[in-house]
């Protein structure tokens, strides 16, 4: 595998977090052929992200200045686009709960492949995993159990499935898989 490769996966599995304080312009930016998938987003204040002083009167309890619109504005905004950026400053996301403190957005995202393969396999069964002799596996996501919106899949009338429902989203689960029992090429 090519560095250029190598940088590319690196860049679409890893997690990324991004700031900016009042006044900045936050950018996220995937990779070609993928697409921003919004994890988390907060917009509030935080006395050490923003490098500016305030005085002992004018610092509010943090919890009261969150911006409970934060990571819907952030969805509507970036969600499934390659790139976006954001003006940070209290108008966008509500009422500005507190007045003359700094605040920030913090947002967590995953580049996440435009196109991609879906493979299932229910209890007990084994899924093999395979690509013609030029590619490679890249394996984005797991879970183990199933999604509370999906058909469930694996059981018979007979046989159904216990009415909780798992969800663990496992890519160290796979690795440790993989190393256990190669997938051939």
């Amino acid at each position: 595998m090519n560095k250029l490769t190598l940088g590319y996966l690196t860049r679409l599995l890893q997690n990324h977090t991004v700031y900016a304080c009042d006044g900045d312009h936050l950018s996220l930016q995937c990779p070609r052929h993928s697409t921003i998938s919004v994890q988390s987003a907060f917009y509030g204040q935080d006395y050490q992200m923003c490098s500016t002083q305030q005085s002992e009167t004018t610092r509010k309890d943090p919890l009261s200045c969150v911006a409970t619109t934060t990571l819907q504005k952030v969805l509507d905004e970036c969600q499934n686009q390659r790139a976006c950026q954001l003006l940070v400053n209290s108008r966008v996301f509500g009422p500005d709960l507190c007045p003359g403190t700094t605040k920030y957005l913090l947002v967590s995202f995953k580049c996440k492949p435009t196109e991609y393969k879906t493979k299932s396999a229910c209890e007990n069964q084994e899924l093999k995993l395979h690509c013609h002799e030029s590619k490679f596996i890249n394996i984005y996501s797991a879970t183990y159990g199933r999604l509370a919106h999906e058909k469930d899949i694996c059981s018979t009338e007979a046989d159904r499935a216990p009415p909780f429902v798992q969800e663990a989203a496992s890519y160290t689960r796979w690795y440790q898989l993989l190393q256990r029992k190669p997938v051939p090429l």
